[in-house]
This record gives C-alpha cells, sequence and structure tokens, in this order.
C-alpha cells in the first residue's frame, strides 16, 4: 500500500508555513513541525519544486507541535478550478449528461476553510450540498502541458469539499457563486507533498465521504471520466497554472444535503491524507 511509504507533509499557520515527515500516516496532534519559508513562493520565483524546496529548506526555528495555532489552507492559490461531473454515477443522479470535455468551473479562493472549521449555510436556500473530493495541487508552472507531462507539475495532494448550493446552479446559469460562497471549499490542513513526475496509483485510491458517520459518497478515483493528467492537460490549453493552484477533480455519486447541526467527513482510502471534518452550522 503507497500510504505506508514515507511522507512530507506541509502546513500553513499566520506564522507563515511548517514541515514535518511521518512513515506515511497523516500528522496527529504529537507531530513535531518545523518553520520553513514557504516553498510555492520559492517555486513562483525560482521554477523549482515545492517538494524539493520543502525538503530541502533549513529550519527558521525549534519543532513544536501545532496544537493552538490557527491553521490555514496549506498553501495559497491564485485559482481554484473545479471540474463538474467527471464520474458518470453522479451526472446520472442528477439527471445531467456524461460530459464529452472536462466541464470546468472556477471557485473563489476566498471559499477556502480548513478541517475543524466550520460552515455557516447561508440562508434561503432549499439545497446545498456536500461533494467529497479529491483535490490537485499544481507544484511546477504549467501553460500548454501534455497529459504525458501532468505529472510533472503535481505538487501534492489534498481533500476537498466542493460544497454546492444546488438553487444557484439552477438560478444563475453558471456556478461562480453556487460553488464560490464563503466556506465552501474545505480542505485539508496538512498537504501531502510529493516529488515530481511521481505518478499517483489511482487503481488503489477510494473517495469517501460521510455524513454524520453515515457513509453517502465512494468513488474509486481510475472511473474518473477524465484523469488527473487529461485535466492538467486541458486546463493548461489557454491558462497558465501556478504554483499552489487547486483542481477539485470531481466527486463520486451520493451528494447529500447539508443541514446545521450535522458532520461531514472526507478521506481517502489507499493513501492516507488525514481526515477533512467539517461541522455545519
Amino acid at each position: 500500500m503507497r500510504g505506508t511509504q514515507a511522507a512530507l507533509w506541509l502546513a500553513r499557520t499566520p506564522e507563515g508555513s511548517w514541515r514535518c515527515r511521518t512513515s506515511g500516516e497523516a500528522p496527529g496532534p504529537s507531530t513535531a513541525w518545523e518553520p520553513i519559508a514557504d516553498p510555492f513562493g520559492h517555486a513562483s520565483a525560482d521554477a523549482s519544486d515545492p517538494a524539493t524546496l520543502a525538503g530541502e529548506a533549513d529550519a527558521l526555528g525549534p519543532a513544536r507541535t501545532l496544537v493552538g495555532l490557527r491553521l490555514l489552507p496549506p498553501c495559497s492559490p491564485q485559482k481554484v478550478f473545479g471540474i463538474g461531473r467527471n464520474y458518470r454515477a453522479h451526472a446520472h443522479e442528477l439527471g445531467n449528461e456524461v460530459p464529452t470535455t472536462p466541464l470546468c468551473f472556477l471557485k473563489a479562493p476566498s471559499c477556502l476553510i480548513v478541517s475543524g472549521d466550520a460552515l455557516a449555510l447561508p440562508r434561503g436556500y432549499e439545497r446545498i450540498d456536500m461533494e467529497a473530493e479529491l483535490v490537485v495541487v499544481v507544484g511546477q508552472r504549467a501553460r500548454a502541458v501534455a497529459a504525458a507531462d501532468a505529472w510533472q507539475h503535481v505538487a501534492g495532494y489534498l481533500l476537498g469539499n466542493d460544497v454546492s448550493c444546488r438553487d444557484l446552479q439552477h438560478r444563475d446559469k453558471q456556478w461562480t457563486r453556487a460553488k464560490g460562497l464563503d466556506g465552501f471549499g474545505p480542505v485539508s490542513p496538512f498537504m501531502r507533498l510529493v516529488a515530481p513526475g511521481w505518478s499517483l496509483p489511482v487503481s488503489e485510491l477510494e473517495i469517501l465521504g460521510y455524513l454524520d458517520d453515515v457513509p453517502v459518497q465512494r468513488g474509486w478515483v481510475a472511473d474518473m471520466i477524465f484523469s488527473i493528467p487529461a485535466l492538467i492537460e486541458h486546463l493548461s490549453e489557454g491558462m497558465t497554472l501556478e504554483p499552489g493552484d487547486l483542481i477539485f477533480t470531481g466527486t463520486p455519486a451520493g451528494v447529500a444535503a447539508l443541514s446545521p447541526g450535522q458532520v461531514v467527513r472526507v478521506e481517502l482510502a489507499g493513501l492516507d491524507l488525514g481526515r477533512l471534518v467539517t461541522p455545519i452550522t
């Protein structure tokens, strides 16, 4: 199982970026972290990859746990992409056609929150759904990248929840507000960094979504209609992807409506990315 291999992790707080290493498991409360310079800022400046920069960076202070510190998303993206209907069963469950090319949209970076942060549902809407997803973090700048070279431009992975207001999707006829409101982009607080060129073992990975500990979503990453390399090729055809940009890769069937008092949990089986937990208020 790939999840048992040594792993390098990145976190961010208002004080800056932090690095830790584990034997493959996600960091816990007792994990010691070292403060380092932001590897994504340096990656943008000198075309290096964030994993190498984070691994080789000098510690800026003593190691410590992150208990008591406010956690932020592990990077600060310029762009947050979403991919709609990238699992056939999800497209069918909402009565939509299966796309023949990637169905792309943008989420506002201000929608991002981290595990443990509460999502306050906006009032006045009939249905707001959870969507459990695997999130790709761009590493090296990507422009007109062929799918065969796409893994060279991946820095790491997060868990995500592409929260979606169905009322606004139907009313606005496009998805900027429906998927970009404040809090509509929960992500993991710890990014699992990977070396450029590392190929994700998609046949081993399953995205899992729970609502109040009841399993509601389950889908093999290999069942994506458009693979991660295909998505990077498609997105980079006309837009430059910058280090730290995020790609929410699509959700399997089983999306569920949210109500105050519930708790959403997202996990990935086959590669430990921790847990993304979002209380709903």
